[in-house]
């Protein structure tokens, strides 16, 4: 496990020592969202202060320097705005994890690039950054971004997060992973039994063990037993990076959580010294 602010010297030698910009896949695709959307396109083209809010995501992706090419695996048509900053389109191939392995398969086996979700359109070129130095500094394939309770809580107390407990806090899930598509494709078969087995518990148990799972609902594991066994049965070393800002945990699944970002962003962008963020 990393926090990002639990070891600020080993943090600054990571941002003073970044190596090269990293590939991004921003993964727009799924289903006609008309709730959000008005029309047939996914829930990441929903508008929100007069752009997609997948444009967010790519604004915040463009603004790090550790970001290189930028991969967007979504709808045939996009968009120009969208496919104006959009280095590689990828046409969406059904499920999840299909759209995930389209990504990952632009870019070198071996090479770590970040994916992430493009309906998170609160996240920072600095959050993407700090995360990127936090998971590269790790000895980890994947690294998984993930928040505390209170960080979510504190800043989107109206926000609806499924969070899990755990000896060392209460988390979410973020929504950024620093992975290289040759640990994507050892691990592909065994996240496809746990996406079949997520709502047939005796199934999970088999697959998890019980043992992880009884400690799961009881809140008594640590992340690192987490990580441990899901480098045995996935063949992946997986590491959790607790990132501080909340918006990489803040995804939009209904019209009232566009409502929360509208306050938000205008918030933001009304406070001290935002105007110079905004041309970084």
């Amino acid at each position: 496990m990393r926090d990002m602010e639990a070891a600020p010297g080993e943090h600054a030698c990571a941002s003073a020592c970044p190596g090269p910009a990293v590939p991004a896949v921003v993964l727009a695709g799924g289903p006609p969202d008309r709730a959000l959307t008005g029309s047939d396109l996914p829930k990441a083209f929903a508008p929100l202060r007069g752009r997609a809010i997948v444009e967010f995501v790519l604004s915040a992706l463009r603004g790090t320097p550790r970001i290189g090419r930028i991969s967007l695996v979504g709808p045939r048509a996009l968009p120009p705005t969208v496919a104006a900053a959009v280095d590689t389109p990828v046409v969406e191939r059904g499920s999840l994890l299909e759209n995930i392995a389209a990504g990952l398969a632009a870019f070198d086996p071996n090479a770590q690039v970040l994916a992430l979700a493009a309906d998170v359109p609160l996240v920072t070129p600095e959050a993407i950054t700090d995360f990127v130095d936090a998971a590269r500094a790790l000895d980890a394939d994947p690294g998984y971004g993930i928040v505390s309770r209170p960080d979510v809580v504190r800043a989107f107390p109206d926000a609806r997060k499924t969070f899990v407990r755990l000896r060392d806090g209460v988390f979410t899930g973020g929504s950024l992973f620093l992975i290289t598509p040759s640990a994507f494709l050892r691990a592909r078969p065994v996240l496809e039994r746990v996406i079949l087995a997520r709502k047939r518990p005796w199934q999970l148990a088999r697959l998890i063990g019980p043992s992880t799972l009884i400690g799961l609902a009881a809140g008594g594991l640590r992340i690192a037993t987490l990580e441990a066994r899901v480098q045995r049965i996935a063949g992946i070393r997986v590491r959790a990076v607790i990132c501080r800002d909340p918006g990489v945990a803040a995804d939009v699944d209904r019209p009232e959580d566009l409502v929360m970002m509208e306050r938000y962003l205008a918030a933001r962008e009304a406070a001290p010294g935002a105007a110079a963020a905004g041309r970084r």
